[in-house]
């Protein structure tokens, strides 16, 4: 009964903050934990290092505890001792400023497939002013105060007696049930194959945002945000499956998809949901469109992926070729026939691409950008750039016609 009223109290906490929240015992075993913010793991605290490393500082007394990792992510702790039993309640990570994000990549020496985690992760973690950070610090302090409310527990009612009452009372109709799976299910395989194609506007017809045949109202009928939230998470699952049966690259899939998960979750009304839905298919039908490899053969899709996570590395032919099997001359021979261009003019086309993006939307210097995308020499970069477009990287960024 003590562990439900603290895992209870816990619960109010992470309503109140909005933060991952934790709760161990004695042992340092997970009792609780809510996370809304997932950790990657070549970023310090994944697989839940800096919450341990924490509650191994803290002592079984009612005392306050904070921990800031090398990165800046900040936690708080509580521990105390209830009926001889020792609990520790953690939050966080929240930052005190917005991280230095091209630095961090920089200093860790990041891929680009981890920087791109790494920016997905960073825009997640809420920057707390000082205020705000005492005042969590406050509502954790008061965690045994909390506890001693009132706390209605959930009962789970089992009546053997009442069986046959409630089966009648939950009966429904096999028949139509049947068809009704069918024709979803129908609608559904319809879907997927329409995405596959990129055709969104077929793909619209048959699922959109007010489509009743997959409203589900039968789920969670009082709980109408709930309901659409794992709507589209099914949603945003078929939509990742259809784009990866069509050969689109998995790390681009990985990124559209975490991107739709985290808005799914912080969405807090029914109609942004339902605007959500639909840009969702449009998104995934545009990236097949524009991404979708089923043109080339196994080992050229391999490649392909290879270069779209490690664009900003030096190609080293040899490694490539050894990981596919197959001899070096034969790799490249084979690439350019396919993609009519070479490994290295293909990197360089999406180290161009990324620097396009990141001039029109981050406010990076011109030797950061080349950094990040994979040129040691801004200068070099510049003449690249101009060559491929036509304008310096300042020129562009502007908007200069040339």
């Amino acid at each position: 009964m003590e562990q439900s009223k603290v895992i209870s109290t816990a619960i109010k906490i992470y309503n109140i903050t909005n933060l991952n929240t934790y709760v161990l015992d004695k042992n340092g075993e997970f009792l609780y934990h809510h996370e809304i913010i997932s950790i990657p793991p070549f970023m310090p605290g994944s697989d839940d290092k800096d919450i341990l490393f924490l509650f191994e500082k803290m002592k079984p007394k009612e005392q306050l505890y904070s921990f800031i990792n090398e990165w800046n992510l900040h936690y708080f702790g509580f521990s105390f001792t209830q009926k001889m039993e020792r609990y520790s309640i953690i939050i966080g990570p929240f930052f005190d400023k917005t991280p230095d994000f091209y630095s961090l990549s920089k200093n860790y020496l990041l891929t680009s497939s981890q920087s791109e985690d790494l920016k997905v992760t960073v825009d997640k973690i809420y920057v707390q002013t000082a205020e705000q950070a005492s005042g969590y610090a406050s509502i954790l302090q008061q965690f045994t105060n909390m506890m001693e409310k009132d706390i209605t527990p959930l009962l789970i009612i089992s009546d053997k007696n009442n069986q046959h009452v409630h089966s009648k009372v939950n009966h429904i109709n096999v028949d139509k049930e049947a068809e009704l799976v069918k024709l979803r299910y129908m609608t559904e395989r319809n879907f997927m194959n329409a995405v596959e194609k990129g055709d969104k506007k077929t793909a619209l017809q048959l699922i959109n945002s007010r489509n009743m045949l997959f409203s589900f109202s039968e789920r969670f009928p009082n709980q109408p945000l709930r309901r659409m939230k794992n709507i589209a998470i099914i949603l945003n699952t078929l939509l990742r499956t259809s784009a990866r049966n069509s050969y689109v690259p998995a790390i681009m899939i990985h990124r559209i998809s975490e991107k739709f998960a985290y808005e799914i979750e912080n969405a807090n009304q029914v109609e942004t949901l339902h605007q959500l839905e639909d840009r969702m298919i449009e998104e995934y039908c545009d990236l097949v469109i524009s991404n979708s490899l089923s043109k080339f053969s196994t080992m050229t899709q391999r490649v392909i992926e290879h270069l779209l996570s490690f664009y900003n590395k030096q190609i080293n032919k040899e490694d490539l070729a050894a990981q596919l099997s197959i001899h070096p001359s034969h790799l490249s021979r084979k690439f350019k026939e396919e993609t009519k261009i070479t490994l290295t003019a293909f990197q360089q086309m999406l180290r161009i691409k990324e620097a396009k993006h990141l001039l029109k939307t981050e406010n990076l210097s011109i030797e950061e950008i080349a950094w990040t995308i994979g040129y040691d020499d801004p200068s070099y970069f510049t003449r690249v750039f101009k060559k491929e477009t036509g304008r310096t990287p300042s020129q562009y960024r502007d908007g200069a016609e040339v």
